[in-house]
């Protein structure tokens, strides 16, 4: 028999939550009603005592833990309140403030789940089990017991259980839990898989690269929960200021009772009543749920489109840059070379120089030799068989097509060759790959693929008011040649990575609030340093992930454009909560100390904001990039 599920009475979820609040209001209202109909007056006080049971209940327990540690919040002056509008005979009064507060903190609980059901949503759990290749056989496995090295076959329909690299077949993958990807991925032998990802087609053997533990499934929901529980400035400072205001307030409370007996001369049950209203009204409910109602639907938010805040102080201080610096490889670029134009000599067309660079480039597992291969593919070029391949360490390799001896390599191999280089002089800006057989055939120019999206990433920085730099350690002619592709204006290259550090505190010291967007080793003081950090997700190096406040999982540079609106559309949510909380706050203590409001007009104002704050904090979940854009 499957055991029945109980209900945790310390800490209950919004449904349990939600259900105590409605009993509280039926309860309240029922007993309004009954003594509006005329009913005796003993009649209607278990309906209340039901009420204040219901609503009181769990704000009553966590009073009573935190009383026990030596602290104390708003429970505190809920409790307090309900017991002493029961007191002088006002307890539908008192059952409404429970109802509303019982109410506000369910949808403040509700909030929560649905944090932790949209990052749920956005990663598929790895399977349990795997299919584990030993002694030639395949054995089913549990997930957990795989090494590295092990060799594991994911068959079509399947998700990969853990981050590996294809080392036989060939299929594609639904990445889209994991990077936000729409489209299929194709991966073939030595391509890298993730774990949580769904093999779409063939069938594949990857071997282990991370342990179950350490995989990019894992990795994430680790940095998740590590972002939910770190507060922002702005949250701690309520956190802290509530305590005080705690204190405060009932002491104002009890002052405000000793002027209405002493100097106003009102009667002890009017007096009581009054000083119940100061305390209703002057509770920072809403001030207290304001922050963090909002921070952590926009953790949740954010992490939806791919998009994961390392914490409060990470949404709360990119809303403030105004600086971003960007690195240039794997950042601004793809890290991956493409050919940019072929020269050729004589009348050899330029396909011709491709494919017999191509021939001997295919025996080499150099960027630049795929570069080129990749590029003969593309058009379709047929590249001829290579015998007695040679590598020349340093300079380029050499095989046989035919009877030619053919060189593929660096200028100085071309140079040492005997050929005539000069009719082609070097940009900097360019990788360069000569071609030569028994004369020079040519030199094929590569540069990193700048990414489809950057041009309009920097201008939309830029519109937002926001300044962009370039810094690269690459050479000078490269980053700028890379920075004005992408509109960018302010350019620094040939950087080392304390250079690059150094750069970030001028930035600093100019009173700037600088955010470094990069993906390299090299990147990871940098992102230290700045007052926000952006790492590229996907392919981003360990070290930089590690330091990064704010991980872009989508490698999409589109991302951080994205991240700084939802970050500033939080800001502002948090804004709007705190002129509702503080101005409800304002408003009902001034009418409470002239004695113009009514206790049930307090709770409904005062809990009303608190409500309010909360519902006005979810908004963000229907945060879209584009649509803020």
């Amino acid at each position: 028999m499957t055991p029945r599920p109980r209900i945790a009475w310390t800490q209950p979820n919004h449904r349990v939550l939600l259900l105590f609040a409605v009993i509280c209001g039926l309860s309240t209202f029922s007993g309004f009603l009954l003594q509006r109909l005329g009913a005796p007056p003993l009649a209607a006080i278990p309906l209340f005592i039901v009420a204040y049971l219901s609503g009181g209940w769990f704000a009553s327990i966590q009073l009573s833990g935190e009383l026990r540690r030596g602290k104390w919040d708003i429970n505190l002056l809920m409790i307090v309140v309900a017991l002493g509008a029961a007191s002088v005979g006002a307890w539908a009064e008192g059952g409404t403030l429970l109802f509303l507060f019982s109410l506000s903190n369910a949808l403040e609980r509700f909030a929560n789940y649905r944090t932790e059901q949209t990052i749920s949503s956005l990663l598929k759990s790895a399977p349990e089990t795997a299919w584990l290749r030993e002694n030639g056989r395949w054995i089913e496995v549990a997930a957990d017991s795989l090494g590295i090295g092990a060799e594991v076959l994911v068959k079509p329909g399947e998700l990969f259980p853990v981050d590996g690299a294809v080392i036989e077949g060939a299929t594609s993958v639904d990445e889209s839990a994991l990077t936000g990807e729409a489209l299929p991925v194709s991966k073939r032998t030595g391509d890298p898989v993730s774990g949580g990802t769904m093999n779409l087609e063939g069938q594949a053997v990857i071997r282990v690269q991370r342990l179950p533990s350490e995989s990019a499934v894992q990795r994430i929901i680790d940095l998740i929960e590590s972002a939910r529980g770190q507060k922002a400035p702005a949250q701690r400072f309520t956190d802290t200021f509530t305590r005080y205001y705690t204190v405060v307030v009932l002491a104002g409370s009890v002052v405000f009772l000793g002027w209405l007996l002493l100097w106003e001369r009102e009667p002890l049950a009017r007096a009581v009543y009054r000083m119940m209203t100061l305390l209703v009204v002057s509770s920072p409910c809403a001030l207290v749920l304001s922050i963090p109602s909002a921070i952590l639907v926009a953790i949740a938010a954010g992490a939806r489109q791919g998009i994961l805040f390392r914490g409060g102080v990470a949404v709360e201080t990119l809303a403030g840059v105004n600086h971003f610096a960007f690195d240039k490889t794997g950042t601004l670029t793809t890290g991956e070379l493409e050919v940019a134009r072929i020269e050729t000599t004589g009348d050899i067309s330029q396909e011709e120089a491709l494919a017999v660079a191509a021939a001997v480039a295919q025996n080499s597992t150099h960027p630049l030799s795929r570069a080129v291969v990749a590029e003969a593919e593309r058009i379709g070029l047929p590249l001829s068989e290579t015998q007695g391949v040679a590598n020349i360490p340093g300079f380029g390799m050499e095989a046989m097509i035919g009877s030619t001896l053919t060189a593929v390599g660096s200028r100085r191999l071309m140079e040492q060759r005997g050929f005539d280089v000069a009719p082609f002089p070097s940009s900097g800006a360019e990788a360069e790959v000569w071609v030569a057989g028994d004369r020079l055939l040519g030199v094929i120019y590569l540069r990193d693929r700048l990414r489809l999206a950057t041009p309009a990433v920097i201008a939309d920085l830029m519109k937002e008011g926001d300044s962009v730099a370039l810094i690269s350690g690459d050479r000078a002619s490269a980053a700028e040649m890379v920075a004005r592709a992408a509109g960018i204006e302010e350019v620094h290259a040939d950087l080392t990575p304390n250079e690059k550090l150094e750069w970030i505190h001028r930035w600093r010291q100019e009173g700037k609030t600088v955010a470094m967007v990069g993906d390299g080793i090299n990147d990871a003081p940098s992102l230290i340093a700045a007052d926000v950090g952006l790492g590229m997700g996907a392919r981003g190096s360990d070290a930089a992930l590690a330091q990064a406040d704010i991980i872009l999982m989508h490698d999409r540079i589109e991302n951080v454009p994205a991240a700084l609106r939802l970050s500033r559309r939080a800001r502002t949510i948090i804004r709007q909560n705190l002129v509702v909380s503080l101005g409800t706050v304002a408003v009902l203590v001034s009418f409470a100390l002239a004695q113009k409001i009514r206790l049930s007009i307090g709770v409904v104002g005062h809990e009303g904001s608190t409500v309010l704050v909360v519902l006005n904090g979810l908004r963000l979940l229907r945060f879209k990039p584009g649509r803020e854009a």
